[in-house]
């Protein structure tokens, strides 16, 4: 690992960056599923889904539990915390509370659910989809990795009888101790198996005061990341990347079992230009660096989701002694998966990289990349004279709430933990 930006920052900024990364997961899924639903006909969407979240959500749960000691005193406690971790609840776009009612058995409750304030105009057949067919496997699927018999039940759930019925839903979490054990599937065994799940991420020195190392207190009602020191912070930004791969990966695995590997190439490319080019508008934001440039540039790629963590994905971002921009990717873990799922084999060998190039003109519109001769993937960055033209992929991605969605602070909090 040649760099590792996420450790310059500071706990502030991490805490926001961490809610980013976030929300770039649920940009994933949304422009992932447009492309599944516009190649393959809407009545793919449901059972890729399931295999999706099933195969990620319980490998990338035990790597939070281990990296920041998540066990509680009871296993729903356990369960509690790692949903409060993860890009399935991406916090204030789901607006999430938990508690503990008894030693085996919890709850959290919605107030407001983003993802059913965007489906519920398309129908209750839509959120029925959503908040049964594919919530009632993978909650459950989630819960396996910590307990084999945990069940997570609803309590009430969409459709809601009335636009103003709050909470959007309720749901218990239990250990059922005469349940049959949930088996995890062949699918997430292959997620398991791959090198990403078993990145090591190393933490470093605190570079300031306060928060915690690890989440091995008490369950909190409403998780801000700001709680947490920026050492600990550093890491949740890289297991939160982790989590966007894993999911990137199993749904390309979902697709490939279907239709085949062209057809999940082409979705992980619509995918990662839908999804990547609006998260480098909102990280362009977020730095203070809308107005482009080569320099915005090197700030947000060296910070974006899908080239982190560098454990995983060596790439070196960098001026060279001319001024220009250059983008180099390195022999690392990402080069050696056996199976070519994700966003990483599309850039891997280099040349034409259409998907990484919408990365870059996240930032500045005008930029374009230019593969490098004699390097198997390195490509300089250029400023055309003419913006690029938005694809469909961008266009679906900037034309959800999730795009839109004015990210709050909690600073209050760096001063009191």
């Amino acid at each position: 690992m040649r760099n590792d930006p996420l450790s310059k920052l500071s706990r502030e900024q991490l805490a926001q960056l961490g809610r980013e990364y976030m929300l770039a997961a649920q940009c994933n899924s949304r422009t992932g599923y447009a492309a599944l639903a516009m190649n393959h006909g809407t009545d793919a969407y449901k059972d890729v889904a399931i295999d999706n979240w099933m195969a990620a959500s319980p490998v990338y749960t035990r790597r939070m539990q281990r990296a920041l000691r998540l066990r509680g005193d009871s296993d729903v406690e356990t369960i509690l915390k790692g949903l409060q971790l993860e890009v399935g609840f991406s916090h204030q776009y789901f607006d999430v509370h938990f508690r503990m009612v008894g030693e085996e058995e919890g709850e959290f409750w919605l107030p407001s659910c983003g993802p059913l304030l965007e489906t519920e105009p398309r129908g209750e057949e839509a959120v029925r989809v959503m908040c049964h067919d594919i919530e009632d496997p993978t909650f459950d699927a989630t819960a396996v990795a910590t307990n084999a018999r945990a069940q997570v039940r609803p309590i009430h759930r969409p459709p809601r009888a009335s636009a103003d019925q709050t909470p959007h839903c309720h749901w218990r979490v239990t250990i059922n101790r005469d349940a049959e054990p949930v088996v995890e599937r062949d699918i997430t065994h292959t997620m398991g198996a791959r090198r990403l799940a078993g990145v090591e991420i190393g933490r470093g020195a605190n570079t300031e005061p306060g928060g915690w190392d690890y989440y091995d207190g008490e369950l909190v009602e409403q998780m801000h990341l700001e709680y947490f020191s920026q050492s600990a912070l550093v890491v949740i930004c890289k297991e939160l990347a982790v989590q966007s791969h894993l999911l990137a990966a199993s749904l390309g695995l979902a697709v490939a079992q279907r239709y085949g590997a062209e057809a999940a190439r082409a979705v992980a490319q619509f995918q990662m230009t839908g999804s990547g080019w609006a998260t480098s508008e909102r990280l362009a934001r977020w730095l203070g660096v809308a107005g482009g440039g080569l320099d915005a540039i090197a700030r947000v790629l060296d910070l974006h989701p899908a080239l982190q963590p560098r454990e995983y994905i060596d790439v070196d971002i960098s001026h060279d002694a001319a001024g220009a921009l250059r983008i180099a990717l390195h022999d690392c873990p990402a080069a050696h998966e056996e199976q070519p799922l994700g966003w990483f084999p599309l850039v891997q060998d280099g040349g034409e990289a259409p998907a990484l190039e919408a990365l870059v003109q996240g930032v500045d519109r005008r930029a374009r990349l230019v593969p490098v001769a004699g390097e198997t993937a390195a490509w300089e960055v250029q400023l055309a004279a003419a913006p690029a033209d938005e694809p469909l992929a961008v266009q679906i991605a900037k034309g959800t709430v999730l795009y839109g969605t004015q990210l709050e602070n909690h600073i209050q909090l760096l001063e009191v933990v």
